[in-house]
C-alpha cells in the first residue's frame, strides 16, 4: 500500500476496480502481516486496515 509510490504508506486511493494494483491492499477491514507489510504496520499498529466499504472519504473542515 503505497510502497515505492510517491503516496506516503497507508493513504487510501480510490481505484475503480475490482481488484488492487499489485502491492496494494483494499481497506475492507482485513488483517495484515506485519512482516510482509512492516511500513504498513507502523500506520495501522493494530494490524488491521481501515474498513471503507460503503463509506466515503470526506475533507475536514478545519472548523470553516
Amino acid at each position: 500500500m503505497g510502497e515505492g509510490s510517491a503516496l506516503p504508506v497507508g493513504v487510501p486511493v480510490p481505484w475503480p476496480s475490482a481488484t488492487p494494483p499489485t502491492g496494494w491492499l483494499k481497506c475492507n477491514g482485513a488483517a495484515f502481516s506485519s512482516e510482509k507489510y512492516p511500513n504498513l504496520a507502523k500506520v495501522y499498529p493494530t494490524l488491521k486496515l481501515p474498513d471503507l466499504r460503503g463509506e466515503f472519504i470526506r475533507g475536514w473542515d478545519d472548523g470553516r
